[in-house]
């Protein structure tokens, strides 16, 4: 029994609750090496609406926002879960419209503003404060387990002393059921060490070429709308994007986001870059969603693929030397990753 389904039980509220069911599948993420990206704004979004009802009160929409950015690592939310996309996930992972749909707009002095589904915390005859109740005392049970989870996997972070230690961490952040923002880290933290101390040379003539060393930028946060695109490589302006999948409709969506601009992937699978590319183009073939002319232009837009394979390799030919510098960017790009600087 999830901690979410013990404090329902605690309530007199069902486990087969939509809205239990929803804070289950939303606080997976919980579970220290869960692959499942913690994400906080739909989650916050309910917390506050369901503040309301407990209250008996009504907040405008610009006042919802503010409470859920002052929250724990909420400081960058958006607006989005108290527009549509709340209701959108909800729709899409229950199964259900109308009136169960929890976000419902309405206008506080002729303003905007938003109040949760009274229909849907009384779903099957429940108890609504009850199950309300149930949503606050889940929403800060997960900020208390995540920011545990946190702070331990920071702590290992700044007891790396050794190459050991290094290959350690690395290791677990390539596991199957790691994290995806750790992968990202990692694979970020890594690439760049790899391309510390490159060089090309560039200039508006052959006789006038300089030197320009490579640095490889991180574009923002793991689940920030950048458009799909993970890492920069300065000054040849390469894209790189982290990934799980190898779904090719994902591929080839992710290419035309950038106009049919070349993009690099890091992919978290243990095959080497030759599968990857064969297994795309063998499933977009025989999904005859696309025909041979188009998925060959497609092809050609893979500028590298980079899998576990490669990232191992960098992360065996790692300096002594380097263990403190990549110790404190691993630290501090964690740290930027979960919020925790701002």
């Amino acid at each position: 029994m999830t901690f979410v389904e013990e404090i329902a039980k605690n309530y007199g509220v069902s486990t087969n609750n939509l809205l239990v069911k929803y804070l289950v599948r939303k606080t997976r993420a919980a579970e220290r090496g869960s692959k499942a990206r913690r994400s906080l704004g739909n989650l916050y979004a309910l917390f506050v609406l369901a503040d309301d009802y407990v209250n008996d009160r009504t907040s405008r929409f610009t006042d919802l926002l503010a409470r859920m950015r002052s929250l724990p690592f909420g400081a960058k939310l958006q607006n989005h879960p108290l527009d549509n996309r709340l209701n959108d996930e909800f729709s899409r992972q229950l199964g259900v419209s109308g009136a169960l749909l929890p976000v419902r707009p309405t206008l506080v002095g002729g303003q905007k503003a938003r109040i949760i589904s009274e229909d849907l915390l009384r779903q099957d005859g429940a108890n609504p404060k009850a199950v309300a109740q149930v949503v606050l005392d889940a929403v800060q049970t997960y900020i208390g387990l995540i920011t545990a989870n946190q702070s331990s996997a920071l702590e290992e972070i700044q007891a790396i002393e050794t190459l050991e230690d290094l290959a350690e961490f690395f290791d677990e952040a390539f596991a199957a059921n790691s994290d995806a923002r750790l992968f990202e880290i990692a694979s970020y933290v890594l690439l760049a060490e790899h391309y510390r101390g490159q060089m090309v040379w560039i200039g508006p003539s052959p006789d006038q070429l300089e030197p320009k060393p490579l640095a490889l930028f991180r574009t923002g946060r793991t689940n920030a709308n950048d458009g799909g695109i993970d890492f920069v490589l300065q000054p040849l302006g390469r894209f790189f994007q982290v990934t799980e999948t190898l779904d090719f409709r994902k591929y080839f969506l992710d290419f035309e986001k950038v106009n049919r601009y070349p993009i690099s992937f890091v992919i978290k699978i243990e095959k080497d870059a030759l599968y990857v590319k064969n297994r795309i183009k063998s499933d977009a073939l025989n999904s005859c969603q696309y025909d041979i002319v188009t998925i060959n232009i497609y092809m050609t837009l893979f500028q590298e693929i980079i899998t576990l394979e490669n990232l191992r390799y960098i992360a065996r030919n790692i300096s002594e030397l380097s263990i403190d510098r990549i110790k404190n960017d691993l630290s501090l790009q964690f740290q930027l990753e979960y919020g925790l600087l701002d």
